[in-house]
């Protein structure tokens, strides 16, 4: 993983591509991916951000991720599943991701996933976005 302690992106220098449900954006020279939800997620739109995804790790290595949802009306059968086995094949692959929401479930869930995984797992409210790219862009703390 490339070290991202001295690079301060500001949102605008990231290259958005953006969909109905979910945007994807990546800083190509540094690892960091930002991923919009906001809606139900179907199964193509999941596999377009997996496999940008899956492009990224091959370039970088682990990346980290900041994941910001607006809203979540859900994720089509398909696509969870297609999620869990993507999850499971790339277990080592993220070492940082931020997950922004209002929703205190979604807290609470990555709160749990945390403890399961070794990629480090933090939640920020909306208003705390800059403070979720600040963090990711920290260097990993020595465990």
């Amino acid at each position: 993983m490339t070290c991202l302690a001295t690079i301060r992106k500001a949102p605008a220098q990231l290259q958005p591509e953006e969909g109905s449900v979910l945007e994807y954006r990546e800083d190509a020279s540094d690892g960091l991916v930002e991923i919009v939800v906001d809606g139900r997620v179907s199964k193509p739109e999941f596999a377009e951000i997996a496999t940008r995804l899956e492009a990224a790790i091959a370039r970088h290595g682990k990346l980290r991720v900041l994941e910001e949802v607006r809203s979540f009306g859900g994720i089509d059968p398909s696509a969870f599943w297609a999620d869990l086995k993507f999850g499971l094949r790339h277990l080592n692959d993220f070492s940082r991701c931020a997950v922004v929401s209002d929703q205190r479930w979604i807290e609470t869930f990555a709160k749990g996933v945390d403890k399961l995984i070794r990629c480090e797992i933090r939640h920020f409210p909306p208003d705390q976005l800059a403070a979720a790219r600040a963090w990711l862009l920290e260097p990993a703390t020595a465990a």
